[in-house]
């Protein structure tokens, strides 16, 4: 993109020393082209951002729902879409109750395909190196606040 704009002023400022008429012109016509673009990619944004919001995903430290010890965080994910959803990739940290700074941080996947208008549940193991330094000796997943970051979601064709 930056060397269709390095283009478009090598042109403009070329046109405007041959001839200022079609230098304005070329400028105008750039001006427009640029109004257009930036018009289309913000609709793109604001309707992205519509279907990445419609995914909704929490996490807790359940027991009762993830008994193995190796998985023992439950990710429950709700699509509001319209649209299936094929893979959501995310991120899970862990606060230590009554503290502000992230002391887990794993970045996952999840491939379960999520109708429209359904919950998906899914526990997940806590990644070894996830942790910040210095990492605990045993990790008790109830003296942590859990949270899921979305980054990326994919939907079905």
């Amino acid at each position: 993109m930056a060397w269709v704009a390095a283009i478009a002023v090598l042109v403009i400022g070329l046109s405007f020393l041959l001839n200022r008429r079609l230098g304005y012109i070329l400028l105008a016509a750039a001006f427009v082209a640029g109004c257009g673009l930036w018009w289309y990619s913000s609709q793109q944004a604001e309707k992205f951002g519509q279907v990445k919001d419609a995914v909704t995903a929490e996490a807790s430290a359940d027991a009762a729902s993830c008994p193995d010890p190796a998985a023992p965080i439950l990710v429950q994910f709700s699509n509001g879409n319209r649209r299936a959803i094929a893979r959501i990739s995310f991120s899970l940290t862990g606060r230590l109750k009554g503290h502000s700074s992230v002391a887990y941080r794993g970045y996952l996947r999840d491939d379960k395909i999520i109708e429209p208008g359904q919950t998906s549940q899914t526990c997940f193991g806590l990644l070894p190196h996830g942790f910040a330094a210095p990492r605990p000796e045993t990790v008790v997943v109830g003296d942590y606040d859990w949270m899921v970051d979305i980054s990326l979601v994919d939907f079905l064709n």
